[in-house]
Formats: structure tokens, C-alpha cells, sequence
């Protein structure tokens, strides 16, 4: 059963204590991501996480870490509609994604991540990401 959901626009003030610590996670995880911070990504994933990249190619802990290292080549990143689904000790966190390439070519993708409570913290399990295309 769905505990509860939070929205993706500002605070909720609705929010349960584990809706405000996994939106907390999930902005750590994704300025992580943005400053190539290995040592805080180490932190947050679990070390059985299972990433799916837009390709469809399956990568695992180390291998997210060791492409984490490199920046990535992103300009004008914003996160938006950040939506959170409580199942007890498991938790799903989506988001869109919108940014630029150096070359200005304009990106759209959306994530899901699955987190699990361990130990009192939540940890990154599992990631998929899919590009957003446009239908003809």
C-alpha cells in the first residue's frame, strides 16, 4: 500500500518523515551526480545496486562509480515533477530531467529509483533512466 505521495512543487507540509528524508536523498544523489562526488554516491547507493541506462545496458555499483567520476557534460540542468511512492521499508523517487549538451542540443529524460530502508538510512538499489522522445 502506498503511504503516501509527496508533490513535486515546493514543501508539503503533508509530508510523512521518510517523504522529506528520500526527497533530501534524492537531491544528495543528484548533486552528487552533477559534482562527480564518488565519495557521497559510494554512500548512497546500496552495494547491490543494478542501474538501466537509456541504451538498455545493465551497469552495477562499481561501474556507475567509475562513470560517476567523469562530469558530465550538462548545461541548464533542472529537475522537475519529483515524485515519491512510500511501501513501508521501500521506496520509488521519479523525476523528469531537462538539460543541455555543450553543443546546446537540448536532452529530456525521466528516472526511476527504487530505495530501500537499511540500517535507518535509506540506499539506492536500483536506477533505470529512459530518454524522453518526441512521437511523430
Amino acid at each position: 500500500m502506498v503511504a503516501g505521495v509527496a508533490k513535486s512543487a515546493g514543501a508539503d507540509v503533508t509530508a510523512s518523515p521518510d517523504e522529506v528524508a528520500l526527497r533530501q536523498v534524492n537531491a544528495d544523489y543528484v548533486r552528487a551526480f552533477l559534482n562527480s562526488d564518488v565519495t557521497r554516491l559510494r554512500r548512497l547507493l546500496g552495494d547491490d545496486f543494478r542501474g538501466v541506462l537509456a541504451s538498455g545496458g545493465v551497469i552495477d555499483k562499481a561501474e556507475f562509480l567509475k562513470e560517476a567520476a567523469n562530469p558530465p557534460e550538462v548545461r541548464e540542468f533542472r529537475l522537475k515533477d519529483v515524485t515519491i511512492r512510500l511501501y513501508g521499508d521501500a521506496a520509488v523517487v521519479g523525476a523528469a530531467v531537462s538539460y543541455h549538451r555543450p553543443d546546446g542540443t537540448p536532452i529530456e529524460t525521466r528516472y526511476v529509483d527504487v530505495y530501500v530502508r537499511r540500517a535507518d538510512r535509506w540506499e539506492l538499489v536500483s536506477a533505470q533512466w529512459t530518454r524522453v522522445t518526441s512521437l511523430p
